[in-house]
């Protein structure tokens, strides 16, 4: 069973039992998982919110603590030194130095100062964040004397929240003045708060503004803190904002800061706690609810296979075996275990399958004997043509050589004569004017006149001309018709070692007038041996080739003709410029009657020939062609041919 069948089956086919059948149980298994998978994520969802606002309330809880912690510790040392005798005396002289040199021997937590009864200012140690101020107001000074303490936070830009202390100091009952213990908490304090709880931390006064945070903190989460803080001040639950910050998911809490047994607040609080691990586990969880979901389709899908198979598989299988039979693959179907009714009409068609499958095997066999028949007589047929066609054209052509040839003959050797006969005249023309001074002086005159008249000098010079032109004439035609000869070779039928170059050549000269001004022929001739062959059939197959190489040819171009010897094989490639056979021709291009010409411009056999005459010699053509480029043939033949009845053309 492949997954390929298993997915087809599960296609829904409302018109069938399986379609059916898959219609109303794949709803059934899946729905329930989807249900099960959305509800598990919703209460997931729910867990991991009030797993963030737990942690959330826990740190926030740890921080303030903290921060009391760090009050405490201000307020129970400056309690400390408020009780000190020899700091109360240092500020009971009034002296800056000395008062700055009682101060220097505490330990430096924050900056101290030191006011007089009336408020004006000291002494002090370190340097204030905040702006320096000469005098405590009378109320500030009032409250502290009142009260022993006086604890007092604010904001300063850049520097987070600042706790303020001032004891009042007594010394014997009398009032000196006032001691300030001034403490901040900015980005450092709350970087390393960061590094200890694994929480990013930010506060910020009630305006929304003077902001201190553990991390650079960008606009679009201090947006969503301004949004938290509304909702905080409407008295809406500190639920989780998620906010994305440097590409990672954050949840940000807010919380109101505020002192015990007061109403309203001094600051904010806000946390933003990474859910990075979370959503790996939320991503987890969906992964597996989804491979679950397929885990459970697949199963289902796997039972309903198997279910619906052994209800329909004998009345699907005869219906596929019908479909068959239909586009014409006739089948048997395997005996199947079903009811008597099924089991009838599967041994009814196969009955009819097999006879159909009988008939159409000795139809076919008796089809591929008369293709076979039909094959060779064609290939008979053209051979025939082809051979009565060259008979006829070797008799027209010795015949025509044979008439030719005596007249030429003659030609060509009286004008070898003439040329003589004219030299003898021009011997006797010079011989006399080397005697013409020796003459009476009227003879003279009037044998130079005739001369002159009769324009010997010219006719001479002219009738060497012309018998040249005439001698080189007859020669022109005495190679034609040698050449007619050589390509018809009617008295040589059989084969003989012959120059495979010089067949070339020969059917060169018959094409010369076709080539002429218009196709650059290349001969690259190697060192070839005689090759046992019939000519005439081999200067067929050269000239069907150079016929076909020069048709392929529109307008100018070049043909390349190369010869070699390879082992016990010539080799002859004839490759053209032409316009190139495409790659489905030449898978035809060797078939009797398959033509690329137009109408009437060719039969189809040439190459079919060519190919036949080859296998005949025992060689090989083989072709090999670029659509624009050109097309080249290539023919091996051996050197002598292997057996006598090979010889037999």
């Amino acid at each position: 069973m492949t997954l390929r069948r298993l997915f087809k089956s599960l296609k829904p086919e409302r018109n069938t039992l399986r379609g059916t059948l898959a219609l109303y149980f794949i709803p059934i298994t899946v729905v329930p998982v989807i249900v099960i998978s959305a509800y598990a994520t919703h209460v997931f969802q729910k867990n991991t919110n009030r797993i963030l606002r737990e942690r959330a309330v826990s740190e926030r809880d740890a921080i303030l603590g903290e921060f009391e912690a760090r009050k405490n510790q201000l307020l129970e040392e400056g309690r400390q030194r408020a009780k000190q005798g020899a700091f109360l005396r240092a500020v009971k002289t009034g002296e800056r130095d000395v008062i700055e040199y009682a101060l220097g021997t505490f330990r430096q937590i924050g900056r101290l100062r030191v006011f007089s009864p009336s408020g004006r200012f000291l002494a002090a140690t370190g340097k204030s964040v905040a702006q320096d101020i000469d005098y405590l107001s009378k109320e500030g000074l009032a409250a502290v004397a009142r009260q022993g303490e006086v604890v007092s936070r604010y904001f300063v830009p850049d520097n987070g929240y600042v706790t303020v202390i001032r004891h009042a100091l007594r010394y014997e009952g009398r009032f000196l003045g006032v001691l300030e213990e001034e403490h901040s908490y900015g980005a450092a304090e709350l970087a390393d708060l960061k590094n200890r709880r694994k929480v990013d931390v930010v506060i910020f006064d009630t305006k929304l503004a003077n902001v201190a945070a553990s991390f650079a903190l960008p606009a679009e989460a201090l947006q969503s803190l301004t949004t938290l803080a509304l909702r905080v001040d409407t008295g809406g639950p500190s639920e989780p904002n998620t906010i994305d910050l440097g590409g990672e998911r954050y949840a940000s809490f807010l919380y109101t800061l505020q002192e015990k047994n007061k109403k309203e607040g001094w600051g904010y609080l806000a946390l933003f706690i990474s859910m990075t691990s979370l959503d790996a586990a939320v991503g987890s969880l969906n992964r597996t609810m989804v491979y679950l979901t397929l885990l459970l389709v697949l199963l289902s899908s796997l039972a309903i296979f198997l279910f619906t198979n052994q209800i329909v598989k004998p009345v699907v299988a005869l219906v596929n075996a019908m479909k068959r039979v239909k586009v014409g693959r006739v089948g048997q179907i395997p005996d199947l275990e079903s009811t008597y009714e099924i089991e009838y009409l599967v041994r009814s068609f196969n009955d009819m399958a097999r006879n159909i499958t009988e008939t159409k095997q000795a139809l076919e066999l008796r089809l591929q004997d008369l293709h076979r028949a039909n094959q060779e007589i064609q290939e008979t047929h053209s051979t025939l043509v082809q051979s009565a066609k060259m008979a006829s054209l070797g008799q027209i052509v010795a015949g025509v050589a044979h008439e030719l040839n005596n007249p030429i003959g003659f030609i060509y050797s009286n004008m070898h004569h003439l040329m003589e006969y004219v030299g003898k005249l021009r011997e006797l023309i010079d011989s006399y004017r080397a005697v013409q001074e020796k003459l009476p002086a009227k003879e003279r005159k009037q044998i130079e006149a005739i001369l002159e008249k009769l324009e010997v000098e010219f006719l001479l010079n002219d009738i060497e001309d012309l018998s040249r032109s005439c001698l080189d004439g007859a020669k022109r035609v005495k190679d034609i018709v040698l050449g007619l000869r050589t390509f018809s070779r009617m008295d040589e039928a059989t084969f003989q070692a012959s120059d495979i170059h010089e067949c070339v050549r020969s059917t060169l000269k018959l094409l010369a007038s076709e080539f002429k001004n218009r196709i650059e022929v290349h001969e690259e001739f190697g060192d070839l041996p005689l090759v046992e062959c019939n000519v005439s059939q081999i200067n067929q197959v050269f000239m069907n080739l150079l016929t076909n190489a020069g048709q392929a040819i529109k307008g100018r171009g070049e043909i390349w003709i190369q010869t070699r010897r390879d082992g016990d094989e010539v080799v002859i490639e004839i490759e053209d410029s032409g316009s190139g056979i495409s790659k489905q021709e030449m898978e035809k291009i060797f078939d009797p009657f398959f033509t690329t010409k137009k109408v009437g411009e060719g039969t189809g056999l040439g190459l079919s020939i060519a190919y036949g005459l080859i296998q005949k010699h025992n060689g090989t053509i083989t072709v090999d062609s670029k659509v624009g480029t050109g097309t080249r043939f290539t023919i091996t033949l051996p050197v002598s041919q292997p057996t006598p009845l090979a010889r037999q053309a």
